[in-house]
């Protein structure tokens, strides 16, 4: 994977046209004209004419004021490993990164973020790379547990749904991916002593790079349920621009829910999937078809394409190399 990194097959022009981002992007739209055919189109739009601008403005500023949070709890991850860069440009990178998994399947912008440390600031591909895992852990671990403490009514509704068992897998795979992440604290150590030499500086890299630091564990919990209770922020002030009181317990299972189905590599940010997951729980709820696509196309329009829009015009004029 270094090796990978260190060449340009991250770049996003190189993967864009790839036979794997096509099929991302294929899936998607299978699943956006499943999600298409659920409600009625013209209800939805004359719903979301209705909605409290403001309130939608309000949710896109929350929205992006998680981008300094991320750039700094980045800059926190790597500072125990001798990297010291300032959150602004941190966070510059973080912004190129978000639109690389906006646009690209298997979150290959978290190994775009690697990417550019490397070649702007010439940090070791392997050392970002332990950092970044850690990072994602850590995202998951919080994740899962919110999901989990928002979700004892919720999951009812999700059991009979194929969302539901994709959501089950996710949490699994959350499980399995924190043990070995503690594997990788006490063992990795002992096992590059034992493999061949060629890896064994990249495994060390990596190792040290991987988060071991007890005193910052409550910095970097809080930073990153700040992060995630964001997320449900945002999607509780669009249920308000809809005049739907439905409460934050609801909007944080299903902002929550949203981002573990994000993490499952089968299409960009888990696009026409989190549509789909979406509608099906907010029309669980004795809300009308019309009113959860408004909601949901709405909410996506924030998160999604106008990241897609923004990131694009910020990939085109960042003086870094990309």
């Amino acid at each position: 994977m270094t090796e990978t990194v260190a060449g340009k097959a991250v770049g996003l022009k190189d993967n864009l046209f790839k036979l794997r981002t096509l099929l991302g992007f294929a899936i998607a739209g299978l699943v956006i004209l499943l999600f298409l055919r659920n409600f009625n189109f013209k209800e939805a739009l004359h719903n979301m004419a209705t909605a409290n601008i403001l309130l939608l403005i309000l949710a896109t500023v929350v929205f992006y004021s998680s981008l300094p949070l991320r750039g700094f709890r980045w800059g926190s991850l790597l500072k125990p490993s001798g990297v010291r860069m300032s959150s602004l440009t941190l966070s510059h990178y973080y912004f190129l990164s978000w639109f690389a998994n906006a646009i690209l399947p298997a979150r290959i912008g978290d190994i775009y973020r690697a990417y550019l440390l490397k070649k702007n600031k010439s940090v070791s591909i392997s050392l970002s790379l332990g950092v970044i895992f850690s990072e994602r852990v850590l995202d998951l671990a919080v994740t899962a547990v919110l999901l989990v403490l928002s979700g004892s009514y919720f999951w009812a509704i999700l059991k009979d749904v194929n969302e539901g068992r994709y959501l089950l897998w996710g949490l699994m795979a959350i499980v399995g991916l924190v043990a070995v992440f503690i594997a990788a604290i006490f063992f990795l150590p002992t096992i590059s002593k034992k493999i061949p030499e060629r890896w064994r500086g990249k495994v060390e890299q990596f190792s040290t790079g991987i988060f071991k630091w007890p005193a910052l564990l409550p910095k970097i919990t809080c930073l990153t349920a700040l992060i995630w209770l964001s997320e449900a922020l945002r999607l509780y002030l669009v249920f308000l621009a809809f005049g739907v009181k439905s409460g934050f317990l609801m909007a944080l299972f299903i902002s929550q829910a949203s981002l573990i189905l994000m993490s499952i590599p089968l299409s960009p940010a888990g696009l026409g999937l989190v549509e789909l997951l979406m509608l099906k729980l907010l029309s669980a709820t004795n809300m009308s078809t019309g009113l959860a696509a408004a909601i949901t196309m709405t909410d996506r329009l924030i998160s999604y394409w106008s990241l897609v829009a923004l990131g694009g015009i910020v990939y085109l004029l960042s003086p870094r190399v990309r």
